[in-house]
């Protein structure tokens, strides 16, 4: 389920890092293994996407004039196992935009325990949908930006943040 947040007011205080969006695990995100699968988790970061462009100004209105975000690369990592019922908090910290792209990272916690479960940075490229090819962000979505980079540039950058996966071969 996508929660309904407001947009970012001029002066508000952004929250660093955001916590806005919470989600529990359904019966149709349980594989085999009675654990949430891989598809779902990236469902549940993609519904924490969508309540970030919320809060930025992105909304239909938006998108039927033809401006859109479209990811380009994810980077998921799955460190905890969830199940059936678990209550999960989702986190996000912007971590750079231009005026073309959007880079942030998700946190996924399992909200009793408050462990973390998993991670997930995006880099996105924005886009004018009715021409399909990248387009500048407006002015009103790039001041939200602005006010929200600030806030979590005082954020330490977390360590997996352009980790490469590879096999290491010992020598």
């Amino acid at each position: 389920m996508i929660l309904k947040v407001e947009p970012l007011k001029v002066g508000e205080v952004v929250p660093a890092p955001l916590d806005i969006y919470r989600c529990s695990v359904v019966a149709d995100w349980v594989d085999y293994n009675n654990h949430m699968t891989e598809a779902a988790y990236l469902t549940a970061f993609g519904w924490a996407s969508d309540v970030l462009f919320q809060y930025i100004g992105i909304n239909d209105v938006y998108r039927s004039a033809g401006n859109s975000y479209y990811t380009v690369e994810t980077h998921i990592i799955y460190e905890r196992e969830a199940d059936l019922a678990d209550k999960l908090r989702v986190t996000t910290q912007v971590l750079d935009f231009d005026a073309k792209r959007l880079h942030f990272n998700h946190e996924m916690f399992n909200e009793t325990t408050q462990l973390r479960l998993a991670t997930c940075e995006q880099m996105l490229l924005h886009v004018d949908s009715k021409a399909a090819k990248a387009s500048p962000i407006p002015d009103s979505v790039a001041k939200a930006l602005t006010a929200i980079r600030q806030s979590h540039g005082r954020l330490p950058t977390p360590p997996e943040i352009g980790r490469t996966m590879k096999i290491k071969t010992k020598n």
